[in-house]
């Protein structure tokens, strides 16, 4: 029986074997039979986009070649792609079923990827080329022929860099991109930013990292960057480097994708060690029945959870008293235990006082502080967004135009406050002050030539080296360009013949065709820059405008300004400034007769033209108009040629004007704006915030045309570099109107002082300043009314004053003339230091 029994089960055992050996013939066989249908998938689509089968891109301005055949071979490609990547899935779960490795499937998948990419790219090149055919077909043969070059150039740019992604990813996966190949494939669409950033038409590429980084690396390397926004490149091989500790400044011309490239980074889109978390401040804070503080101290997911876990354990304790369940209350204790630890190392004890804090700096009062966000308008939000980044002090924070919603005194908050960031900071910003007093470095973005430029040191240090390299590569340039000249004029002299001088002819021949092929120095292009004016208005008598014992309030508001009276004429170069909220743009309003003052009157003179510009300047475009089809819209009396002209003199031209202004940048829809001011020839212009979404030479530009306009201006501007350029009077907008008697940089200095002095006050528990912000003197009563072409009259004799008690409050006055100079430290950073790391940081 034992013999027998043995020899049963071995046969059983060697059933089973047989069995087993035969499904996994069956399953290799399947994935053989599968990897031969991927391969002749693949073969297929490869054919197809090497435009074997598939019509050639229609052009620009001339559109023969499109029809439905094309269409249809178009679809076919795409499916055929569509197959491949099923395909590349069922190969994929074959492979692991029969033991074979799963990371050559998805570098199979990689290359489908690539690929597939490469079509739709193709596929929204020729949308886009049809959309353009209808807009532009009354263009002149000039500008047809330069349209049609420029684009055939950009796709075949677009064709390369695709070929060169898909050949990247093929052969140089590194672990991290097989793994993101691997779930891509299990998993068609996660909603991941990066996926979702695709999605928008942004895609970056980049060289797989030649050594593995440690998880704790706290640099970020990325080499042979390629970004393309809906295939177009923004950046071609160039290298993207942000080493910690470092607050870099990225700059460069509105429209070159300095914001597409921060939501790259944001979305982590390439490759950033997963110990660096990241915050990217992109859009305002919802409207919520969430207050300003809870919304700040919110962000901190970890600290909240831990909170939030400790009154749960505390509940559930009060409940295992009650059962007697001695074990259980044991292990809640040890487990409280625990998260006491991490909420101290969390600082949870100073978490509210850091949010105020930062609130606080940023213009809330305490009483704002408390107020629920959906009471807020979208500038306050988007500092409650920005009061979240900072309290949270990501490894990496990126910052786009943060300095847009505030006031000029948030403005030297903030300027303080990232001065002393001790992690990684990124951030694009328009105001040379404020980069030369936070920035340690400069990232430049050369959209001539599509790659970044590093240079160490703030704004100004940027400038003069990239001035300094531009001399010395000229005469670079010079002295190659004359040794080549010497050497031809010899080899054409005694080049020939038998003669010593021959040989020396030819050789000096040979010299400069190896000179030649080892390449020269370019010539240093300046980049071009725009240079606009706004013209002549014409003379009118003065005053031009005259408000008279002015006096405004909101209905069931307190009155913004009492007794006002001033005028204004065409020589009047007039900055306002003043916390947000204090009427600056109210006054605007009123001046330019949108509001009507409760008491008093604005009058203006009969032939009096006034030209406003808002910080909500988009309200006055038709987002689904091209610049030209609006412009003309406007002024029917133009013909499209000068409608053309028009448009260029103010940086809109080329094939701008035929983009539909949804399309465009904020600053190249702000050149239209300028563009309309001019064209209406005004005597006083109105600028509310104009610089918000304008580059560096924009402002300059601007700056300039002020200086030589022979008209009025009045601005609204926390851009103390335009104000020091062309602001000759500033006055203080703050529960009234007054004068200050020194320049820009005076006022920034004394608002400096004075947020010490309150910084002071709140940490000794005492209320902080209430009263508007002070001239450097004590401010003598202002006149009744004043005019630019009068000086105002002098101050009334001292009087004097009653000694104060002896515990009686210091005066603002006295405080600033007894204040020291003290460097300035956020309020709620002890000792004046920037806070160390914390452990536990997520990633957002």
């Amino acid at each position: 029986m034992g013999k027998a029994q043995e020899k049963r089960d071995a046969a059983e055992k060697a059933a089973a074997k047989k069995a087993e050996k035969d499904a996994k013939k069956a399953a290799l066989k399947e994935a053989r039979a599968a990897k031969k249908a991927i391969k002749a998938e693949k073969k297929a689509a490869c054919e197809v986009i090497e435009k074997k089968e598939l019509p050639p891109a229609p052009a620009p301005l001339d559109d023969p070649s499109w029809d439905d055949a094309a269409q249809a071979s178009l679809d076919g490609a795409v499916r055929a792609f569509g197959a491949a990547l099923e395909l590349a899935a069922r190969w994929r779960a074959v492979g692991d079923a029969v033991g074979r490795s799963p990371r050559a499937c998805a570098r199979r998948f990689v290359a489908v990827r690539g690929r597939l990419l490469a079509v739709r790219a193709w596929e929204a090149e020729c949308e886009a080329v049809r959309r353009f055919n209808v807009e532009a077909v009354t263009l002149d043969a000039a500008s047809k022929a330069a349209v049609e070059a420029a684009a055939k150039e950009a796709f075949d740019a677009r064709l390369r860099q695709s070929a060169a992604a898909a050949a990247a990813e093929t052969r140089g996966a590194s672990d991290a991109m097989v793994a993101e190949a691997m779930g891509a494939v299990s998993k068609a669409d996660d909603g991941a930013a990066a996926d979702r950033l695709a999605a928008s038409g942004v895609v970056a590429t980049f060289a797989a990292p030649p050594v593995k980084k440690h998880r704790n690396c706290k640099d970020i390397n990325v080499s042979n960057l390629t970004v393309t926004f809906h295939g177009a490149p923004i950046l071609e091989g160039t290298d993207f480097v942000l080493n910690w500790g470092n607050r870099y400044g990225f700059i460069g011309r509105n429209g070159s994708g300095k914001s597409t490239l921060m939501r790259a980074v944001g979305a982590r889109a390439i490759p950033i060690p997963e110990s660096i978390d990241i915050y990217h401040l992109t859009t305002e804070y919802p409207a919520t029945e969430e207050t300003a503080l809870y919304a700040v101290m919110k962000v901190d997911a970890e600290r909240a959870a831990v909170e939030r876990e400790i009154d749960e354990l505390n509940d559930a304790m009060a409940e295992l008293a009650e059962a007697d369940d001695d074990e259980a209350a044991e292990d809640a204790t040890e487990r409280l235990t625990v998260l006491y630890e991490r909420l101290e190392e969390l600082d949870s004890a100073t978490a509210e006082t850091r949010a105020c804090a930062i609130l606080t700096g940023l213009g809330f009062s305490p009483e704002r502080q408390q107020q629920k966000t959906r009471d807020f308008s979208g500038g306050w939000r988007m500092r409650v967004a920005l009061a979240r980044a900072l309290f949270i002090q990501p490894a990496l924070l990126l910052l786009d135009e943060p300095t847009n919603h505030l006031d000029m005194e948030a403005v030297v908050w903030l300027e303080d406050y990232l001065s002393r960031w001790t992690k990684m900071l990124f951030m694009v910003c328009h105001s040379q002050d404020f980069l030369n007093n936070v920035c340690t470095h400069v990232v430049h973005l050369d959209a001539a030539h599509r790659r970044l430029a590093y240079y160490r040191g703030n704004y100004d240090m940027f400038v003069e080296t990239r001035r300094d390299a531009a001399v010395e590569q000229l005469k670079k340039y010079d002295a190659e360009q004359a040794d080549i000249k010497a050497m031809k004029e010899y080899v054409a002299k005694f080049g020939h013949g038998n003669s010593k001088m021959a040989k020396q002819g030819k050789s000096k021949e040979k010299l400069l065709t190896k000179k030649l092929a080892s390449g020269l120095t370019e010539k240093p292009v300046e980049e071009m820059s725009l240079k606009f004016r706004f013209p002549d208005p014409g003379h009118i008598p003065p005053p031009v405008l005259q408000v008279n014992d002015l006096t405004f309030g909101y209905p069931g508001c307190p009155a913004l300004y009492e007794g006002v009276e001033f005028g204004l004429d065409l020589d009047s170069r007039i900055a306002l400034v003043g916390p947000n909220g204090a009427g600056k743009s109210t006054l605007v309003k009123i001046i330019n007769g949108e509001l009507t003052p409760r008491l008093g009157q604005v009058r203006p003179h009969g032939h009096l033209k006034m030209s406003k510009f808002t910080q909500h300047f988009e309200d006055i475009l038709d987002l689904t108009m091209t610049p030209l089809d609006w412009f003309m819209g406007l002024y029917t009396e133009l013909t499209r040629e000068d409608a053309r002209k028009w448009l260029g003199r103010y940086g809109t031209s080329g094939v701008v004007q035929m983009q539909v202004m949804s399309q465009l940048s904020e600053g190249q829809k702000a050149k239209v704006v300028f563009c309309k001011m001019a064209k209406e020839s005004a005597h006083l212009l109105l600028l509310d915030e104009p610089t918000n979404a304008l580059d560096m030479e924009m402002i300059d530009s601007l700056a300039d045309a002020i200086k030589h306009f022979s008209g009025g201006v009045v601005l609204v501007s926390h851009d103390m570099r335009l104000i020091s350029q062309v602001a000759e009077e500033i006055w203080i907008i703050d529960k009234g109107v007054s004068k200050y008697t020194g320049d820009i940089l005076n006022f920034k200095m004394d608002l400096r002082k004075q947020m010490q002095l309150d910084d002071g006050a709140r940490r000794k528990g005492a209320s902080p300043r209430t009263s508007p912000k002070l001239a450097p003197a004590p401010p003598a009563p202002a006149p009744p009314s004043f005019r630019l072409d009068q000086a105002p009259p002098p101050p009334p004799a001292p009087r004097a004053a009653a000694a104060p008690p002896p515990d009686a409050p210091k005066s603002r006055a006295d405080m600033l003339r007894d204040a020291a100079p003290a460097r300035y430290v956020p309020p709620g950073r002890r000792g004046g230091d920037a806070p160390a790391p914390r452990p536990g940081d997520g990633a957002w």
